[in-house]
């Protein structure tokens, strides 16, 4: 190591590899789960991996592993299945392990989190069924049925999705939840995973936010989600998508007096009249939730607000506005009284006065000449 990296302290060197050894969270795209992907999470173009920086001496290894395991992302099952035999035989690792992100329903996730205690924030997205891995070494792929007769592959598609719901009673702390799908919340498999995680919602009881990347639309069979989150006793905050049509999924959920607000997505959707909208105006808790959580609408609100008065605002003004004038005619009258009444007390003395100056001067040139 060079004598300015040795001499650099750990805490700033800390800093300096979580940005490196860190997996990068980037959009999902939705892909089918028949695609294989080109590259893992933790490669670049260049061929550098972000494992190099656990491999350069001891000292980084012990500052970069943490990092490394902070945040994990499985875009695949056969990454799940790595992970879960590397969590075996080192299960001090899954200490260190914040937040998992999982991009399909794998059946392997109940291997790993088992081993992570800790972990926060859960990000997952639902499909109808992945493909599987049972070995690190080969992949066995559970092909879509084709046709109705093909009940087997239904039948394994069916147990791997049940399994990878069975992984939820194992995340006892999760604090942020973020769902995403990545099929139709009327098939068999993704109706089971939303009855399974409402159920699960039911247990978090250290829930704080929601986020549900998509446009939420009601189904019998995933109405649990909706009704666990209404009961969730430390919920603060839902981020939803704007729901294309008015449903009353959002409704339910705003009836928790835990929640503190609902942020809704896109901002380029809320500045119109909008059917959801117009019928959320006609509820006051979803209404005040959506202002609290919705910046835009928020600004919007208070922008109606100070631009437009209510009209009893007005007639006060201009009630005030009267007594003032009828207060300054009243002074005005009553001045021109008084000037009225003082001209008439002192003008007709000045001539009695000045009238009798003449007469005492007469008597007196009387005297002087008799």
């Amino acid at each position: 190591m060079s004598p300015a990296l040795s001499s650099m302290p750990e805490e700033i060197l800390e800093r300096i590899l979580d940005h490196v050894a860190a997996p990068l969270f980037v959009e999902y795209a939705p892909r089918p789960a028949w695609h294989i992907r080109s590259s893992t999470p933790s490669s670049t173009k260049n061929g550098t991996t972000q494992i190099g920086p656990l491999l350069v001496n001891h000292t980084w290894l012990r500052i970069a592993t943490p990092l490394h395991y902070r945040h994990v992302v499985l875009q695949t099952a056969r990454q799940a299945a790595l992970l879960a035999d590397t969590l075996r035989a080192n299960p001090e690792l899954g200490h260190w392990m914040r937040s998992i992100r999982v991009e399909g329903t794998f059946d392997t996730l109940a291997d790993v989190v088992p081993f992570c205690p800790n972990i926060e924030q859960f990000d997952m997205i639902v499909d109808n069924g992945s493909p599987t891995a049972s070995t690190p070494g080969q992949v066995q792929i559970a092909t879509q049925p084709q046709a109705e007769g093909h009940a087997a592959a239904n039948a394994v598609l069916d147990a791997q999705v049940a399994r990878f719901c069975a992984s939820f009673e194992h995340m006892r702390n999760i604090k942020h939840l973020v769902v995403r799908k990545n099929a139709y919340l009327t098939q068999a498999r993704p109706t089971l995973v939303f009855e399974q995680l409402g159920k699960a919602i039911a247990s978090w009881k250290c829930l704080e936010t929601v986020h549900i990347a998509f446009r939420y639309s009601p189904s019998p069979g995933s109405s649990s989600f909706a009704t666990s989150l209404a009961t969730a006793p430390n919920l603060r905050a839902v981020r939803a998508l704007l729901p294309a049509i008015w449903n009353s999924t959002l409704l339910e959920i705003s009836g928790n007096p835990a929640l503190k607000g609902i942020q809704l997505t896109p901002d380029s959707e809320l500045m119109g009249s909008h059917l959801f909208l117009t019928e959320a105006r006609k509820h006051t808790r979803l209404m005040e939730l959506i202002h609290a959580g919705t910046p835009v609408i928020r600004r919007r609100a208070q922008t109606l607000a100070c631009s437009v008065r209510p009209a009893s605002a007005e007639a006060a003004s201009v009630e005030a506005a009267n007594a003032q004038a009828s207060r300054r005619a009243s002074a005005a009258v009553k001045d021109d009284t008084e000037l009225q009444v003082t001209s008439t007390m002192t003008v007709p003395s000045i001539p009695a006065r000045f009238a009798q100056i003449p007469r005492r001067m007469g008597s007196s040139l009387r005297r002087l000449s008799g």
